[in-house]
């Protein structure tokens, strides 16, 4: 059972839902990968690297939570 914290959450109602973020993330997110490869990937130690890194990273890592998220809704609303 949730708790009403996390179900009252902006954040988990819109998880899955908001296209405007999917489409978004969507193109950045293999955008800063490509950026990060033509920029920081002969020099990985440094400061700018790291950032862009953890950048691209917590884009992808969002986008995979939102898709997760709208499979999860979508077989909700196919077994109902």
């Amino acid at each position: 059972m949730r708790c009403q914290a996390c179900t009252r959450s902006v954040f988990w109602q819109k998880l899955g839902r908001c296209q405007r973020c999917i489409h978004q993330l969507s193109v950045l997110s293999p955008l800063s990968w490509i950026v990060w490869a033509i920029f920081y990937r002969h020099q990985p130690t440094t400061l700018d690297a790291i950032t862009a890194l953890v950048v691209a990273s917590s884009m992808t890592l969002l986008l995979l939570a939102h898709g997760l998220r709208a499979l999860q809704l979508r077989s909700q609303t196919t077994n109902s």
